[in-house]
């Protein structure tokens, strides 16, 4: 009984000092071993085989290049059309306020025209009344040669040279209107030629911006 008790205390003793000398195993060994780390995972990808490209897979990407290369010319295309409908159409309405403010100062020439023409027969009609008023003051000194007038010729005669004085300064003042009449209206026809040509240039730019807004819009559609 003692020795079975003595050899089994030995055999326990044994195996107690043959799992102290060996290290146990830890917890991270064992998560190293069931995962692989990402190196290790990088490392497995590297070494795996890429598929080659096919011809096929090459000519797709080549097509989508050129896809994508036209369309973005086409945008600057329509980007470029679209910038000269701009610039083409300031550039008619400058011109056309141009033409309006060239119509307005030929109005104005007209309408100082008018003006001074009327102002003209006005100092012709005057001058007409004293034309009358010297024809009768002739008539009178005709009869004062014969002694039917009351005023003497000598007093005739002055009135007849008041009357042909002022006549005179009427029809002077009459021409003086006339000529700055022809003044405004030769101002009046400049003014309008320079409005026509303004005008012609406006629709000309106005043509070729609706030109170029229609060659972008066809552009975009066929896009």
């Amino acid at each position: 009984m003692r020795k079975d008790f003595q050899r089994s205390t030995d055999v326990d003793i044994d195996d107690f000092l043959a799992k102290k000398s060996s290290p146990p195993a830890s917890p991270a060994t064992k998560k190293d071993d069931a995962e692989p780390t990402p190196s290790a995972a990088s490392e497995k990808k590297e070494g795996a085989v890429k598929p080659e490209e096919t011809d096929e897979d090459k000519e797709e990407q080549i097509r989508v290049a050129r896809s994508t290369r036209a369309q973005a010319e086409a945008y600057q295309d329509v980007a470029i059309l679209r910038k000269k409908a701009h610039e083409h159409s300031h550039k008619a309405a400058k011109l056309y306020h141009k033409y309006k403010a060239n119509q307005a100062r030929a109005q104005r020439c007209s309408s100082r025209a008018v003006s001074l023409r009327e102002k003209s027969d006005e100092r012709q009609e005057k001058a007409k009344e004293y034309r009358s008023c010297i024809k009768g003051y002739e008539d009178e000194l005709a009869g004062a040669a014969g002694e039917e007038s009351d005023l003497s010729p000598e007093a005739l005669q002055t009135k007849m040279a008041n009357l042909e004085r002022k006549a005179a300064k009427q029809e002077e003042k009459a021409r003086k209107h006339d000529r700055g009449a022809a003044l405004q209206t030769e101002k009046a026809a400049k003014f309008r030629s320079r409005a026509a040509r303004y005008l012609e240039k406006s629709k000309l730019h106005e043509s070729e911006a609706r030109m170029f807004t229609k060659r972008a819009d066809n552009l975009e559609r066929a896009g």
